[in-house]
């Protein structure tokens, strides 16, 4: 006993240091995304649990849902203010510690599923699946959406985990009723669940020979969900004259979803219907079938469709569409390696997981209807039947990527159980599995490359990028020619490729060639107008050119919505050569600064700097000294202190205060026109830091007006 209880304090320690690194990823994430805009549904979630709170009153989304998830994000606001950024860091801190209920429900579930086994092959199945859910990308950028599911997962993995723990008493029976209807009080999806568990729960009891307990225990999961959903039922019954469960949402997907009108046209009509939801609901349900009936060839089109989309590997494909949206080289890897790796993973292994035996059958003189009692008292009947429903609802409906979150509890769990299935100590404990077991995760696996031929895909792309950084280096060695071999083979593979021709384009600047890297801008923002790289390289050749009028509507489209440090980027590939006086924040600056802040509305005609700011100019023959013009910027009129640096010289300090101020640096003797490079080092400041409302998440470190070399 004293052993078995430091074997679990042991456990506990590494399941607690896995929720620290779960939490640890899930704030880079979080960091990662500070700046992605609130989506359609997040937005009416946020403004409805605003109302809730300004104007105490509920008010109905256009399309009903739910009421839990918004009375969730009205408490989160009453803790941390509304901020967006702290919103998504309290689901951040829920989605870690769905970890240790990961792990809690793959080690019942091992348990429950191997009961011959030794102890140890539940604890390491638990921080198999716990390691799996604390490294999985998906589930960190899901945190930092305001949607449901992060809420849902967490409360799906103690459901589940309570309804697997062993010869459950009446209270815990109590409980997970209360949860399933928690459940169904955030996604109506959960509502099978109910009858699954008292199902489940009543076989086993069955099984066991106690039906009186099978059949309490069933009535006290009943009563629990109906203590929960029943006081929102009589609500929705009491204001829209007639039954509405929960929401209205499956009738209304049921129609939306399939009806060749399409989405915004249904729904059109059922906006002109009004508040009515209790006909929405008719008229959604009646439509919905009708559709399908009319022609079920084009539903079950639909349904393959869908069936693809369901298997597909996520980020991936989100890179592969959106080429023109900028994603850092570490999140990438995090996308394609915790993401879409752990997926495929916790798929096959999961999938394999749950349909393999994982104990030996026993033979039993037993008769039929004892022996299918047993049977079905297997978890795999009840996790089975939750996945199935899952996958088939989705397909019904249509696929958002984050509807098949619902599975990963399960397939996670399983995985943990698969990874420890081969433990050399383990291996030979447990039957042998059967070879039809691999039939799932093969099947699994054909839909995933039927949607899309991914390791064709990864060969692809792996030689486009080669090819590309091959040009990249001939670039900095000067060489345009091999620069240009080497990008044309990289259009070659991808045709579509706005990255090669961006670098040809920069390897005719090289050679001299304007005109034919035009051409090639031309062609790359005609391919995808979106992309900002050649709209920054053909906006520095107008400027070059001396068309200021079209360079600035150039350099100027994309900097305040890009991701990317845009002015780093073009600080190492203009090729306009910088002037004695630069102007920051005029839209011309880009090329000839870093380190500086994209100006807000309201900023015109400056730029804040970071914490470390650089800015070229060009000093004339027979120049003496550089002066720039600055304020601190403060909030409360402080004055700061700055440490400017000219050609990497001695930093010379300066104090700046809250009005504007010119500060001037001797220059060595110039015999001849050259480039000079000034350096702003400052202390920063976050304006939360004086407004905690302000939604300006920038590090700030001071104005910058004026760069003239004298």
């Amino acid at each position: 006993m004293a052993i078995e209880r430091r074997h679990n304090r042991r456990w506990w320690l590494v399941v607690a240091a896995l929720t620290a690194l779960a939490l640890l990823l899930r704030l880079l994430v979080w960091r990662w995304r500070e700046l992605y805009p609130l989506g359609g549904d997040e937005a009416e979630y946020l403004a409805q649990a605003l109302t809730l709170l300004q104007e105490r009153r509920y008010v109905e989304l256009r399309l009903m849902r739910p009421p839990l998830y918004p009375l969730f994000l009205a408490a989160a606001i009453l803790v941390v203010d509304s901020l967006v950024q702290n919103l998504r860091l309290v689901q951040a801190v829920i989605s870690a510690l769905t970890v240790p209920l990961i792990a809690l429900l793959a080690r019942a579930l091992a348990q429950r599923s191997a009961p011959h086994m030794p102890p140890v092959f539940a604890r390491w199945a638990g921080l198999l699946a716990a390691l799996l859910t604390a490294l999985n990308y998906t589930l960190a950028a899901n945190a930092t959406e305001l949607l449901t599911e992060t809420l849902f997962l967490a409360g799906l993995s103690l459901v589940l985990w309570l309804a697997l723990l062993p010869a459950p008493p009446w209270w815990r029976a109590l409980m997970v009723g209360l949860g399933v209807g928690a459940l169904c009080l955030v996604r109506a999806v959960a509502l099978p669940l109910l009858p699954l568990m008292m199902g489940w729960w009543l076989i086993n009891a069955l099984a066991a020979g106690q039906w009186r307990r099978g059949v309490a225990q069933a009535a006290l999961v009943l009563l629990g969900c109906a203590l929960v959903v029943g006081p929102w039922t009589v609500r929705n019954t009491l204001t829209y004259g007639g039954v509405i469960l929960i929401d209205t949402t499956g009738a209304e997907n049921l129609w939306l979803d399939n009806d060749p009108a399409g989405r915004e046209a249904v729904k059109a009509q059922l906006y002109a219907l009004g508040e009515d939801r209790l006909l929405r609901q008719r008229l959604a349900t009646e439509r919905g079938i009708a559709v399908i009936t009319a022609d079920p060839g084009r539903f079950i089109a639909k349904m393959s469709r869908e069936l693809r989309l369901f298997f597909a590997l996520e980020h991936t494909d989100d890179l592969r569409e959106r080429r023109a949206i900028w994603v850092s080289p570490a999140e990438v890897a995090a996308r394609l390696g915790l993401g879409d790796g752990v997926w495929l993973l916790i798929l096959l292994a999961g999938s394999y997981g749950l349909a393999r035996r994982w104990q030996a059958t026993l033979v039993r003189v037993e008769g039929f209807w004892r022996a299918l009692l047993r049977m079905f008292a297997d978890p795999r009947w009840l996790l089975g039947a939750w996945v199935a429903y899952v996958a088939l609802t989705t397909l019904i409906f249509h696929v958002e990527l984050r509807y098949r979150l619902p599975l990963y509890p399960v397939l996670l769990a399983y995985s943990g159980m698969v990874g420890a299935a081969w433990l050399p100590a383990l291996r030979h404990a447990l039957p042998r599995p059967h070879p039809a077991a691999l039939l799932l995760p093969l099947l699994a696996l054909a839909i995933t490359l039927w949607h899309a031929p991914y390791p064709a895909l990864a060969w692809q792309l792996a030689g486009k990028h080669l090819d590309l950084a091959q040009a990249e280096r001939a670039l900095a060695a000067g060489d345009p020619a091999a620069a240009a071999a080497a990008a044309q083979q990289a259009l070659a593979r991808d045709r579509a490729s706005v990255l090669a021709r961006v670098a040809l384009a920069r390897a005719a600047l090289v050679a001299g060639d304007a005109p034919a890297a035009m051409r090639w801008l031309d062609e790359a923002i005609a391919l995808l107008p979106a992309h900002p790289y050649p709209h920054l390289l053909r906006g520095d050749l107008l400027r070059q050119q001396g068309d200021l009028a079209a360079a600035r509507a150039e350099l100027e489209a994309f900097e305040a919505v890009s991701r990317e440090d845009l002015a780093a980027w073009l600080w190492d590939r203009a090729i306009t050569p910088p002037s004695a006086t630069l102007r920051l924040g005029d839209g011309l600056d880009l090329g000839f600064i870093r380190g500086m802040h994209h100006p807000l509305p309201g900023e015109a005609g400056w730029r804040w700097t970071t914490g470390w700011a650089q800015a070229r100019v060009t000093a004339p023959a027979g120049a003496q000294a550089l002066t720039l013009e600055l304020r601190s910027g403060r909030p409360d009129g402080s004055a700061v202190r700055v440490w400017v640096t000219v050609d990497g010289g001695e930093p010379q300090p300066f104090m700046i205060g809250p009005d504007w101020q010119t500060i001037a640096l001797p220059l060595s003797p110039v015999m001849q026109p050259r480039e000079v490079v000034v350096a702003v080092r400052s202390p920063t400041f976050w304006p939360r830091q004086y407004d905690p409302a302000s939604p300006d998440g920038r590090r700030l470190g001071v104005q910058v007006r004026h760069i003239v070399v004298r």
